[in-house]
C-alpha cells in the first residue's frame, strides 16, 4: 500500500495502471492454475459451480499470451510489479508464518490492525489483544 501510494505521488497514472494490470493478471492466472490442481488431487471436494476444464485450460492460454506479451513489450513494468508483489514476502512471513512472535511484535501487529481498520472503516476495530479480554 505504501508503495503504491509513493507511485501515485511520484509516477504517471498510465504507469500505475500497467502495474496494476500485470498484478491482477498474474493473480489471475495462478488463481486459475489452482482450480485445475485442486479439480486433480482433490476431485471430490463440494463445488458449487463445476466447468468443463477446457475453459480454464482455454483462459490458461490466453493468459500466457498476455503475459508473454506484457513481460516482452514492457519488462520494466513488469518487473516493478513483481516487486510491489514480492514486498508482501516479508509481511506475510512477520505477520503470518512467525507462530512464536514476541509480544511486542504482536502487539505492533494488532496496533497497525487497528489504525488501518479505523482509517478504512472496513471493520468495526477491536483494539486489544483476545488476552486482555
Amino acid at each position: 500500500c505504501l508503495t503504491t501510494l509513493i507511485i501515485m505521488l511520484v509516477g504517471d497514472t498510465y504507469t500505475l495502471i500497467n502495474y496494476v494490470s500485470f498484478i491482477n493478471y498474474l493473480c489471475y492466472g495462478v488463481t486459475v492454475i489452482g482450480l485445475i490442481v485442486l479439480r486433480w488431487k482433490k476431485p471430490r471436494i463440494f463445488r458449487p459451480i463445476k466447468v468443463n476444464l477446457l475453459i480454464p485450460i482455454s483462459y490458461l492460454a490466453f493468459w500466457a499470451f498476455l503475459l508473454i506479451f506484457s513481460l516482452y513489450s514492457e519488462p520494466i513494468v513488469c518487473g516493478v510489479g513483481l516487486i510491489i508483489i514480492l514486498t508482501g514476502v516479508p509481511v506475510f512471513f512477520l505477520g503470518v508464518y512467525w507462530r512464536n512472535k514476541p509480544k511486542c511484535v504482536n502487539r505492533l501487529t494488532e496496533s497497525i490492525t487497528c489504525w488501518g481498520q479505523k482509517l478504512c472503516l472496513v471493520v468495526y476495530p477491536q483494539c486489544g489483544s483476545a488476552e486482555e479480554e
